[in-house]
């Protein structure tokens, strides 16, 4: 897509390790997961999640709908402008993804869409409707689209991000294993089940939790 798309200059290793350590921080689920996926998908996921952190955290430095708005704005103009062929926003996030826009890992519009949702989510006060179910499944396109594996994202998603709100949900709906190619995308979803036996224990049983998935495709 987009041959109109400017590469960004986001080549520095170290910009995509401060990327990879704001995630760890930010959203250590997710980027369990994505440690197993060879670099190029792993930098696609990085930002993926960095970007939907960016969305999600909204709603804990701003709580007037005006200044939000004004933040979910600055997003969907910095994607349109990259859509658009201009010259980046100077934001590391920003340059993330137009490396990977142009790589084809994800559309524009599913990140347009993402924005819409956790707009959405913000001016209604309701977390539920959060976009967790779309960005596992472009998480999961990272790998490929013909994965089988879309009925049971659609499935779980929603039940796991509940788990991580903290609401008692139970362990919720039981699925066929995962494909191994999207395990890095995924493996997280089995977490659920330390977050359903209130069992969030120390970090190397966290590694141990995702590392089980990834190896059996159960979650």
């Amino acid at each position: 897509m987009g041959s109109n798309i400017h590469s960004s200059t986001l080549t520095d290793p170290e910009i995509w390790a401060n990327l990879d350590d704001r995630m760890r921080t930010g959203d250590e689920d997710r980027w369990l997961s994505s440690r197993y996926a060879p670099l190029a998908e792993r930098r696609a996921l990085v930002a993926l999640y960095a970007f939907c952190w960016e969305l999600a955290r909204v709603r804990l430095v701003v709580s007037e709908p005006a200044l939000g708005a004004i933040r979910f704005q600055w997003w969907r103009d910095a994607l349109q402008e990259i859509g658009d062929g201009e010259t980046p926003r100077a934001h590391d996030v920003v340059g993330a993804l137009v490396d990977m826009i142009a790589a084809e890992a994800y559309s524009l519009s599913s990140l347009l869409e993402i924005v819409d949702a956790y707009e959405d989510s913000f001016e209604t006060g309701d977390r539920s409707v959060e976009p967790e179910t779309q960005i596992a499944l472009l998480a999961a396109g990272v790998f490929g689209k013909d994965h089988g594996w879309t009925e049971a994202i659609t499935t779980l998603a929603p039940h796991v991000a509940a788990l991580r709100r903290g609401e008692t949900v139970g362990l919720g709906p039981q699925v066929e294993r995962a494909p191994t190619v999207i395990r890095p995308a995924i493996a997280h979803f089995r977490l659920r089940r330390r977050y359903a036996d209130k069992k969030m224990s120390g970090p190397l049983a966290r590694r141990f939790c995702v590392m089980r998935a990834i190896s059996s495709g159960k979650v």
